[in-house]
């Protein structure tokens, strides 16, 4: 197998020159053309390791992965996604077929939801692969932001939890897919949402952070994914499931599965269960 290792930029660009949109044109910067009053754009970034293993998933599986959940961002805004721009760092010792898979993987999920790989960067590194990605959409309306969230909202989410850490416990490969088009719904009708990226109680403590309500948590009412535990449910991250807050009422006409409640107080409590975590920390 050929490693990265001497093969050159040129010809790993050219190599992965099909996975890149038109509008890229081989420059080290893309113009585009925006497509909506409201540009929605997140970063997110995948490490050898901590995000993927090519142990037990193949280069094209940890690339779709990688972009699912950078476009769970824009999901939780209601955007629909145009672009997206991708820096990777690799060791020399990567075999050119991952690093070609990676970004087989990334357009594969681009194209299924319409959007453009438009350029970025590439560098060599001593330590495990990284892989960052900005991804960039449009939004009719301005996204109602977490610090926008009132005492007495309802808290909601989308579907069962749980899957995401049950898929990693059994090595096995998901291949995410963003929900854009209920983040769209969503977001029309005037909830607050945001991706589970580090796990249901990590993400409201985000909100409580951001907009000083505490949060009130029914566990046994959160959904669960079959096969996974109820602390699954409440602490996997990476799950492409969004969490939602707003008025009682029209939580209740989105037909979303309602789990507790925003309170005053900045705490957010978890009744009818206990957890040995309370969710993904990259620094603690």
């Amino acid at each position: 197998m050929t490693t990265i290792g001497g093969t050159g930029e040129l010809e790993l660009l050219a190599l992965i020159k099909k996975f890149l949109g038109a509008e890229a044109g081989g420059d080290d910067a893309a113009v585009l053309a925006e497509m909506g009053p409201f540009t929605i754009a997140s970063t997110d970034m995948a490490v050898e390791g901590v995000h993927f293993d090519l142990g037990w998933m193949t280069a094209e599986d940890a690339g779709w992965r990688a972009l699912a959940l950078a476009l769970g961002d824009l999901a939780a805004k209601g955007a629909s996604p145009t672009w997206a721009l991708t820096s990777v760092a690799v060791p020399r010792s990567w075999k050119v077929d991952d690093f070609v898979g990676l970004f087989a993987g990334m357009h594969a999920l681009a194209a299924k939801v319409g959007m453009a790989i438009e350029g970025g960067d590439m560098s060599a590194i001593d330590g495990p692969a990284v892989l960052s990605l900005t991804v960039a959409g449009h939004a009719s309306a301005r996204p109602l932001p977490r610090s926008a969230a009132k005492p007495g909202w309802s808290v909601a989410v989308t579907g069962p939890l749980g899957g995401a850490a049950l898929a990693l416990r059994q090595r096995r490969a998901l291949r995410l897919e963003p929900l854009l088009e209920q983040g769209k719904r969503l977001n029309g009708l005037g909830l607050c949402c945001g991706d589970i990226s580090d796990g249901l109680v990590r993400e409201m403590e985000k909100f409580a952070e951001m907009s000083g309500c505490g949060c009130d948590l029914r566990a046994l009412d959160v959904p669960v994914a079959g096969g996974a535990s109820l602390e699954d449910a409440l602490t996997s991250g990476e799950e492409v499931e969004l969490v939602c807050v707003g008025p009682e009422d029209v939580v209740r006409s989105a037909g979303l599965t309602t789990v507790g409640v925003l309170t005053r107080e900045r705490a957010v409590n978890l009744e009818g269960a206990e957890i040995a975590g309370r969710g993904y920390d990259h620094f603690a």
